[in-house]
């Protein structure tokens, strides 16, 4: 049985949804709705309240704006969440989260399948599950018991970003597998990187430093690099199109280089690599 959550913008979520949800499940459930449209929660908090009212051992955590196209799909939720290696599962992930700030699809290593620029259709290439570090918090499921050593963090993080990247890191630390599903099939549409999205980034990156970057496949340090300047690369994009200066966007990015290149990357040509950087935003970032 599962426990679904959904933090919703409404007062309840619309019918279709629930139609949705009761067709193509497949297993008993109950439907946990947080009323957030008057903005009380943030997606934190209505999480870790929708915890409290849940009965039963598996919760789903869900967009309100999303949709179900397996049928079926609690029965294999259930079957991978009743292997003991595994704290969480979701549709779409990374095998390697960065050190520096930025968004966990940014490296280019990414578990799922999108179907075109604005719908995102996290669909199965094979029918099988791949080892992640994080999941993309359009829907995700978890142990329950995991709640009694692992919370979304409240008290650190406001607004709707990085709910799903800190808890799939707090499961990494528990010494538990996530696993990104390639046999359930959800759309979805895109959301929108603001300040909040900026701020969340820089404290989970300060939050979980000691810890990453952290991967569960096999890299060599070129690539390495490589998924980091495209991560970086996200973040000053995100920040430029915020409103930040480009000036002050460099500045950022040079400064996020030089305070990690010993102690993660060993960089021995530190400017070599802002060089390449600086070259290649000057006209994403305005500069000519």
């Amino acid at each position: 049985m599962i426990s679904i959550v959904i933090c919703s913008r409404s007062n309840d979520i619309p019918s279709e949804l629930k139609s949705n949800i009761q067709n193509t499940i497949g297993v008993n459930y109950e439907l946990i709705v947080i009323d957030n449209s008057k903005n009380d929660y943030s997606i934190f908090s209505a999480y870790n309240k929708g915890v409290t009212l849940s009965k039963f051992g598996i919760i789903c955590f869900m967009h309100d704006d999303i949709s179900f196209e397996t049928l079926g799909w609690g029965n294999i939720v259930t079957t991978q969440l009743q292997k003991s290696n595994v704290g969480a599962i979701g549709v779409a992930g990374a095998p390697y989260f960065a050190t520096l700030p930025g968004a966990w699809w940014s490296g280019g290593l990414i578990c799922k399948h999108v179907s075109c620029e604005t719908e995102h259709a996290y669909a199965p290439i094979q029918d099988h599950a791949l080892p992640v570090v994080v999941v993309d918090g359009l829907w995700f499921c978890i142990k329950k018991e995991l709640f009694s050593q692992i919370s979304f963090d409240e008290d650190r993080f406001t607004g709707f970003h990085f709910y799903d990247v800190d808890i799939s890191l707090q499961i990494k630390a528990l010494g538990l597998d996530i696993l990104s599903l390639y046999n359930i099939t959800i759309s979805h549409s895109s959301g929108k990187l603001d300040t909040i999205w900026l701020q969340n980034a820089l404290i989970t990156q300060k939050k979980w430093e000691n810890l990453l970057p952290f991967s569960v496949i096999d890299l060599n340090y070129a690539q390495k690099v490589k998924i980091e300047y495209r991560v970086l690369e996200e973040y000053m994009t995100a920040m430029r199109a915020n409103g930040v200066g480009a000036l002050e966007t460099i500045q950022f990015a040079v400064n996020q280089i030089i305070k990690h290149r010993i102690k993660r990357f060993n960089i021995v040509f530190p400017f070599v690599f802002i060089g390449l950087a600086l070259r290649h935003f000057f006209k994403k970032l305005g500069l000519r």
